[in-house]
């Protein structure tokens, strides 16, 4: 007698399989990079057929697209609501490079797979697109009514990646990353309000 799947419990069982591909996926990102992560060894890391990887993850860069929006969930990147109570642009700007900083420190073991990824074709090109916008749409609201300005938003994203990521490299750390990035944008940001 055929066995009786219940839709509910079949949907459930599905996305269990592919949380513990996309689990297994970021394990191995962690030992071996994004190159050592082969379907073979997903699956046995995943304690599934390489068939099920494939089926659940078809295209070539379906995985490692799933496996980047679940480390942009698990760092919790900051979102508008960070500007709550805000009393206006450089509140907002200081709330913003703090709150960067601390999610930048918790996807510090995520930043070198990802350069290392770049390498190899840079299989996180869909996330990170998403990412970098997000992190557009933060400074936009966060230098309002300056928002619309482009080369106010490429100025403040360059300090907040680049400056950040330069300092942090040389040894100082993020409280000081961060210092530093105020005091580069702040004066600037609150002279281009002034001639608004």
């Amino acid at each position: 007698m055929p066995r009786r799947y219940t839709l509910g419990k079949r949907a459930e069982a599905q996305a269990d399989t592919r949380r513990r591909i996309v689990a297994a996926t970021l394990q191995l990102y962690r030992a071996a990079g994004v190159s050592g992560a082969s379907v073979a060894a997903i699956a046995r890391a995943a304690d599934v057929a390489p068939a099920t990887v494939r089926n659940q993850f078809p295209g070539p860069t379906d995985l490692a697209s799933a496996a980047a929006e679940e480390v942009l969930a698990q760092l919790k990147m900051p979102d508008v609501s960070i500007f709550v109570g805000a009393g206006g642009p450089i509140e907002r700007l200081e709330r913003l490079l703090v709150e960067m900083a601390a999610f930048f420190e918790r996807g510090a073991e995520w930043w070198a797979v990802r350069e290392a990824d770049r390498s190899q074709g840079n299989a996180w090109a869909g996330p990170e697109a998403r990412y970098e916008a997000g992190i557009a749409a933060l400074i936009r609201a966060a230098v309002d009514p300056l928002g619309n300005d482009s080369a106010i938003v490429a100025t403040v994203g360059t300090v907040l990646v680049q400056v950040y990521f330069s300092v942090r490299s040389v040894g100082l750390t993020s409280d000081a990353a961060v210092d530093l990035e105020r005091s580069l944008l702040v004066p600037w940001l609150q002279a281009r309000l002034n001639t608004f």
